[in-house]
């Protein structure tokens, strides 16, 4: 149903709304603990937030999604040929999937929740997808049930794309993508449940930059001989300041006058759980995004053996990429109604269209264990070596779509064997040898009977 229909509908109320949003007010901000202020562009800021985000967002967005029917057999044809696979390489006209597909993960990642306009043709088709930044929307509940998505236009490109769309746009015609949800229509706003963590790292940063600013060291004291007056006091202050304190002055030489010492204060066991704080802070907001500390640098020293690091790459893939691309498949799946026909009737599941991403790019190990799997796959008759050949990027060759498989491993009366298969009856009469094996006779072929010469 179009927004017009919805709006014409009987019992639509367009006053009866209220909005829905995730811990932080849409263009807003939310205060943390340490007095910080958190919002988007201040949570980036946080060396481990960009991090975790950059890598989280990059990875889901190399992996490529397609569209696919799952036959019968539980085997998977593509579908290269559906219109909707040109949506899936040039989402609108100014960005590639890549781009766009990075941009929502971005926003979905700090806000949870990333919304996406649907454009549509003059026959309802899906024709342009334009991404809009979360804290630009906010959800609107109405009386009805109904539900729409009031979103900011931020830019003169992004009004120009959403002209034809009213200002509070129907469910229907939004790709809505969202996390952890305490309402079931907008997801809790990460950087809003970790504002603590955040404007702890914040404060620390800036407590650090402050070190630096006084000359790199917790603090210095002048100590005279005798009483000096006030006055005295703070223009020596004032002074030593200019000259020395600050990372450019750093290494410069200090001139006292009248006996005065300068004498560097040592760092506290306050000092040193201020140090240890900081190291352990980007772990902590690790865990909000769900990514292993060694993959944003944290640790790098101590991540083991290769073997340690496959199982710690597959940790990542499992725990933190997954469950995020199945969010977005069964979302995409839902919002474009793969599995209904015209009228919105369920499908056969052999006739059901899906998207899937393809994860294996990040589990693409080095070229010697991928070559050995390659090894195991096809003499375990897995795959045919021109499967294998085309997973490298290679072309096909002669004969490399027949399944091998060993000897030792054939079914008993395969041909594979040697052995006449199952069910074959006796041979005829004369083409096998009378005086048992080496002594010839007559062996059956395709071509027909051939004498075999005795083996001695």
């Amino acid at each position: 149903m179009s927004w017009l229909k919805q709006m014409a509908a009987p019992g639509h109320r367009a006053g009866a709304s209220a909005p829905s949003y995730g811990m932080i007010p849409p263009l807003g901000s939310v205060a943390s603990a340490s007095g910080a202020m958190i919002s988007q562009a201040t949570a980036m800021t946080v060396s481990a937030v960009y991090a975790c985000v950059d890598r989280l967002s990059t990875d889901l967005a190399r992996c490529s999604p397609y569209l696919y029917r799952l036959n019968t057999d539980g085997s998977e044809t593509r579908d290269d040929d559906h219109p909707m696979n040109e949506l899936l390489e040039r989402p609108n006209r100014q960005q590639t999937w890549f781009e766009y597909d990075r941009q929502m993960w971005i926003g979905f990642l700090l806000r949870g929740n990333c919304y996406s306009p649907i454009r549509r043709d003059g026959r309802g088709d899906p024709s342009e997808l334009i991404p809009v930044n979360p804290d630009a929307a906010m959800v609107l509940e109405g009386g009805d049930g109904s539900i729409f998505v009031n979103l900011n236009r931020i830019g003169l490109w992004q009004m120009a794309m959403l002209r034809d769309f009213p200002v509070a746009i129907p469910s229907e015609d939004i790709f809505h993508l969202r996390g952890v949800t305490f309402n079931s229509l907008v997801g809790v706003s990460t950087i809003g449940l970790a504002r603590d963590s955040i404007g702890l790292d914040m404060a620390l940063s800036q407590q650090a930059s402050r070190w630096v600013a006084n000359g790199a060291r917790p603090a210095m004291m002048l100590e005279a001989p005798k009483t000096i007056s006030e006055p005295a006091a703070k223009r020596m202050r004032a002074q030593f300041d200019d000259l020395h304190a600050g990372y450019q002055n750093t290494g410069k030489t200090i001139v006292l006058e009248e006996g005065i010492v300068a004498k560097e204060m040592q760092l506290t066991s306050v000092d040193l759980e201020f140090i240890e704080q900081r190291k352990m802070q980007p772990e902590d907001i690790c865990r909000f995004f769900g990514v292993p500390p060694h993959k944003i640098g944290i640790g790098s020293d101590s991540r083991g053996s290769t073997q340690n690091l496959a199982a710690q790459d597959q940790d990542y893939v499992n725990s933190a990429v997954t469950q995020r691309a199945v969010n977005f498949e069964q979302r995409w799946a839902w919002t474009f109604g793969l599995d209904r026909d015209s009228k919105g009737r369920r499908l056969p599941k052999d006739e059901q269209l899906r998207m899937k991403r393809d994860l294996s790019q990040l589990l693409r190990a080095d070229v010697a264990t991928r070559a050995n799997v390659s090894r195991i796959n096809i003499l375990s008759g897995k795959t045919t070596q021109n499967e294998e050949r085309r997973a490298d990027g290679l072309p096909p060759m002669p004969g490399g779509d027949r399944l091998m498989m060993p000897t030792n491993m054939a079914a008993e009366g395969s041909n594979i064997s040697g052995q006449a298969p199952d069910g074959a009856g006796s041979p005829t009469a004369g083409t096998v040898g009378a005086g048992g094996a080496g002594t010839g006779g007559t062996q059956a072929t395709e071509q027909g009977a051939v004498d075999v010469p005795p083996q001695n």
